[in-house]
């Protein structure tokens, strides 16, 4: 595809929501000819690090061998498109796959799976570098407490919950409507 037919596709898109389904000719071949692709992440399975509706990544074209921690755009068997964390890489060479917000283990993944590997992200509108030192010691962090995580969820759930409770009970004592 031409660099005219990329901009046009860009313009006659511009902020349309796309299925990534759809555009995955183009995302191969702009990656496939060394470039990148930017795209606003759905979905809340990346959340702390990302969130859906609000952040970007950029994807570049994946290396032939992902590392440990690596954020990976990737297509399950059935064609669905996921952004998760590689959280270990297994001595076969296939992937095992967690997003942030979650704790349960996707196995087996293989290199001809994956699509194109997230190098910047675009976070409450300020980029960070997957390099960026903080971020890596983040990312570090996460992935070492995954064990937790069901647990760190089910107490910022519970202690969640006591506030909306609590802002409510407020708004009643507080904002009575007057008659």
């Amino acid at each position: 595809m031409s660099k005219q037919a990329l901009q046009d596709a860009k313009l006659e898109y511009g902020h349309k929501n796309i299925q990534l389904s759809e555009m995955y000719p183009v995302i191969q071949e702009v990656l496939q000819g060394g470039g990148t692709f930017r795209l606003t992440i759905t979905g809340c399975s990346m959340w702390p690090t990302i969130l859906g509706g609000r952040d970007q990544v950029t994807l570049s074209q994946p290396p032939q061998r992902l590392q440990k921690y690596d954020l990976p755009l990737y297509r399950r068997k059935s064609g669905q498109f996921v952004l998760h964390r590689i959280v270990a890489v297994e001595e076969d060479g296939t992937y095992i796959c967690c997003g942030d917000h979650q704790w349960q283990l996707e196995k087996g993944l293989r290199q001809e799976q994956m699509v194109g590997l997230a190098t910047t992200l675009v976070r409450k509108g300020k980029t960070i570098d997957v390099t960026d030192r903080r971020y890596c010691r983040w990312v570090h962090f996460w992935v070492w407490m995954l064990p937790c995580r069901h647990a760190i969820f089910s107490v910022y759930r519970f202690f969640s919950r006591i506030g909306e409770l609590a802002r409510a009970a407020l708004r009643k004592v507080f904002f009575k409507k007057k008659k």
